[in-house]
């Protein structure tokens, strides 16, 4: 069973309202997913995303009690194949206020299975001026109990509304510099081919930029994550294709001269 922006379920249907397993594509293992915006609440409207955005949602209550209810029997029924924890989903998964709390109860859940396995938060970085994320994240990644991944896909002003389909690159590389300098972060960036965007050269160019500017401003980059495209956008009208193996590593080399690591997943290229 497929559902947007989860990828193919590994749990007999149907899968919970905000609980899913898959195997993930980015990291090679079994991740069981928490959804906080199953209706597809997001931000932001990337041209690549799964989930279509003909229409913008807010955050819905998300109710704690089916979290619980829910991750602690993907769990038990996962056992010790489960590869980590993943806040990511339908769309922006720290933007609902209940999020700070379903964090906490994720990483005591985890605790408590007795699983040595990583919690991560899969974020746009939109909501990372908000106190309660920046505390609820910090502890996170303070605690050694996991990452926090944020998007970096543009470069520029042009590249971002392009991309995204909003405004505000310097002020997204501000907020993941201020942040990232209290609290590490993984940068990952979706590297897509499109007929009117710019070439496998001038990504690896751009990119770098932004990631010197990053790491310039004292932001702590753990690694850059570059990805490509694996799954259908929602807009069917757009017309997107992934980068080859031999393109990833032009932009791949470009972003480790700036002294970043990177890691480029097996399902790139």
């Amino acid at each position: 069973m497929t559902t947007p922006g989860r990828g193919a379920s590994l749990l007999a249907p149907p899968q919970g309202q905000h609980v899913y397993v898959v195997r993930s594509r980015r990291t090679g293992e079994v991740s069981i997913g928490v959804d906080m915006t199953p209706n597809g609440a997001c931000p932001l409207s990337c041209d690549y995303c799964q989930v279509p955005r003909t229409e913008r949602s807010a955050p819905v209550p998300v109710d704690l009690a089916r979290v619980r209810e829910e991750l602690t029997a993907a769990l038990e029924r996962t056992g010790r194949e489960a590869g980590d924890v993943v806040f990511a989903g339908s769309g922006e998964p720290t933007w609902p206020g209940e999020f700070p709390a379903a964090l906490e109860l994720a990483r005591a859940l985890v605790r408590a299975s007795g699983l040595a396995i990583p919690v991560r938060v899969l974020t746009c970085g939109a909501t990372l001026e908000r106190a309660d994320v920046q505390a609820a994240l910090g502890a996170l990644v303070a605690s050694g109990e996991g990452e926090v991944w944020v998007k970096l896909d543009g470069w520029d002003e042009a590249t971002h509304r392009r991309f995204w389909g909003t405004r505000g690159q310097a002020e997204h590389e501000a907020r993941i510099e201020a942040f990232g300098r209290k609290t590490p972060v993984v940068v990952q960036s979706m590297l897509v081919r499109r007929h009117d965007a710019p070439s496998p050269g001038e990504t690896a160019e751009g990119l770098a930029a932004a990631v010197t500017r990053l790491l310039a401003a004292g932001c702590r980059v753990q690694r850059v994550i570059l990805s490509t495209l694996f799954r259908t956008p929602g807009d069917g009208d757009v017309e997107l294709a992934p980068l080859t193996k031999d393109e990833i590593e032009v932009v791949a080399r470009a972003v480790r001269a700036t002294g970043a690591v990177v890691q480029v997943p097996a399902m790139a290229g």
